[in-house]
């Protein structure tokens, strides 16, 4: 059997000033380099990269109504997380409340992130 493994993922952005700001300045993703007008970023090993050709979204459908990616990210402290990310105006799907383990939020693209409670 053929073994897959992923490799950098790909996240197409409309503008890389507001994606490079989510990504670096609120979620903490590190810069690793710029090419041709693309960035690459790492977070916990993982690299990703920011490719700002997409045409600005006309809004985002709701959560799993169409066919799309989302990804986990893991947090030690989830009512922490939640409230820093209000701080910075992100976008919320579904909101934290007390007792939850998970939340979800939208990039400024509209793409999906789960925050995880790590331990849970």
């Amino acid at each position: 059997m053929i073994q897959f493994k992923p490799g950098e993922i790909n996240i197409i952005c409309s503008s890389l000033e507001q994606s490079r700001r989510f990504y670096c300045d609120v979620l903490g993703f590190e810069p690793v380099s710029e090419e041709g007008g693309a960035v690459h970023l790492q977070c916990s090993g993982r690299l990703y990269l920011l490719l700002p050709v997409a045409a600005r979204p006309a809004g985002s459908p709701p959560y799993c109504a169409q066919p799309e990616f989302s990804m986990d990210l893991m947090v030690a402290e989830i009512e922490a997380a939640a409230a820093y990310l209000r701080d910075h105006q992100v976008t919320f799907v579904r909101a934290w409340h007390p007792g939850a383990v998970s939340f979800i939020i939208r990039d400024p693209d509209g793409l999906v992130w789960e925050i995880i409670q790590q331990n849970a």
